[in-house]
């Protein structure tokens, strides 16, 4: 059966012929045997982000409620924390794709100077009411004279339209030594793999970019870092959360409809943890 889309000429990352997989959202994606997944044509990200991606996820992506769902992120936060301290005790802190601040405002808490960078005004104002420095606009746009010692991209490098082009800016923003965090899925973990077309990670037009560990790794070592941990560190999960991605995934209403049921009391505030080895943990010294 002919592919609906026609070939695209070469992988961003090896350069090589790609192939048509599969289309998901009205988005098409592609794959490489270098082993990235990618999106193409990418959408632009502006329309991505709106008021509605943090507070309502009404276009279905995004959050019912952004601070609530991390909530129960605040363990894996710290231990975040925990391990960057192994290598950076303190110091300036530049975290990117900060959404409303959250993980920023642990940071701080644990001694660091802080600052954000988020694409959506509605998260960015979110953040500044908690007296957090946000920057509005991507990493890119972002003008600074401060070398940071840490930069964190969670849950960030799947989103951003090029994400090789991000990790070298990311590196000229920081001395020889600077600590990188990155947290994204994992396209080659047993899970991906078992589940294929069908692994709930797969959700354009959120999910852009599709890694496996060898590509992250060339990825890094062509932006000049150095991996000192490449790990999967669990998560939990609130019910409404999990319930919206069970209904993006197989796309039963009742799974909305539980959604909503639970967006409300002591249900919204229940952590559920899950660790299905499908994201990667990655820490890297700038060289």
């Amino acid at each position: 059966m002919a592919s609906p889309v026609q070939k695209i000429a070469a992988c961003p990352h090896c350069l090589r012929q790609v192939v048509y997989w599969f289309s998901k959202n009205s988005y098409h994606l592609y794959r490489c045997s270098c082993g990235l997944g990618f999106v193409h044509p990418l959408p632009n990200p502006s329309e991505v982000y709106s008021t509605d991606y943090f507070s309502g996820a009404h276009e279905g992506f995004g959050y019912a409620d952004y601070d609530r769902d991390k909530e129960v992120m605040v363990p894996t936060f710290r231990e975040y924390i925990r391990r960057i301290k192994v290598l950076k005790p303190t110091g300036c802190l530049l975290d990117i794709g900060a959404a409303t601040g959250f993980f920023l405002n642990i940071a701080r808490m644990e001694g660091f100077q802080i600052e954000g960078v988020e694409i959506s005004m509605f998260a960015a104002e979110r953040a500044r009411e908690k007296g957090i420095v946000m920057h509005t606009g991507t990493l890119e746009t972002f003008r600074s004279i401060k070398q940071f010692d840490v930069i964190t991209m969670l849950d960030l490098l799947e989103h951003v339209t090029d994400p090789q082009a991000l990790l070298k800016r990311a590196r000229d923003m920081m001395g020889a030594g600077g600590v990188l965090i990155i947290n994204t899925p994992d396209f080659r973990s047993w899970y991906a793999r078992m589940l294929g077309k069908g692994w709930h990670l797969i959700v354009p037009p959120e999910h852009l970019y599709y890694y496996t560990r060898p590509v992250l790794r060339e990825m890094l070592d062509r932006a000049d870092f150095e991996i000192v941990e490449m790990t999967t560190i669990g998560k939990k999960f609130t019910l409404p959360y999990i319930f919206t991605t069970l209904y993006k995934w197989l796309g039963l209403s009742i799974f909305a409809s539980l959604s909503h049921m639970t967006e409300r009391g002591v249900f919204a505030r229940i952590g559920i943890p899950i660790n299905l080895y499908d994201n990667v943990f990655i820490i890297a010294r700038a060289k």
